[in-house]
């Protein structure tokens, strides 16, 4: 993803389950962070697990009070979030790490009524476009369209289910 890259960032939000907002003890989010925030409230974010980065010392006296400005900050994007992750402080860097591998995804509400594919690989095949990946949201049927953004919609002509079978070696 590209640096400012507002498309780039739309699109890694949309197939997240987690996003990780790192945000500075010493520098404010400038216009355009604010905008993008904006931006992805708009589109439907899903769970967010809210960083202050360990770029800068963060003095003791006035870290609770940098924390609670951040906190209400992001809040005012995200209201479900509840505490923010000092990575300065060992045991904030292991609740952020637990927050992350721990927790159930949320729903995104527009994710969850339509289906979606996460791609892992695209080609072209005898004249029609394949598309290999994980279907999301909803399931899949083969009687609708699919819209491929910038391009249209599409019928689809076949989907192809693979099971897998795992063998245990002992």
């Amino acid at each position: 993803m590209a640096y400012r890259d507002v498309y780039a960032a739309l699109d890694a939000c949309k197939a997240a389950d987690y996003v990780v907002f790192v945000l500075s003890s010493s520098v404010e989010v400038e216009e355009w962070g604010d905008n993008l925030l904006r931006i992805l409230q708009a589109q439907g974010l899903p769970d967010v697990v809210t960083v202050v980065s360990s770029d800068s010392t963060l003095d003791a006296k006035a870290r609770p009070g940098i924390l609670k400005s951040l906190l209400s900050f992001i809040q005012y994007f995200v209201p479900t979030q509840a505490k923010i992750f000092d990575l300065h402080a060992g045991s904030d860097r292991l609740n952020a790490v637990r927050a992350l591998s721990e927790g159930k995804p949320g729903e995104v509400k527009w994710r969850e009524g339509r289906a979606w594919i996460l791609g892992d690989k695209v080609e072209w095949l005898d004249g029609a476009l394949s598309v290999t990946g994980i279907v999301r949201g909803a399931p899949l049927s083969a009687n609708r369209l699919v819209h491929i953004p910038n391009h249209g919609d599409f019928q689809i002509s076949k989907v192809n289910y693979v099971t897998i079978i795992l063998q245990t070696f002992c």
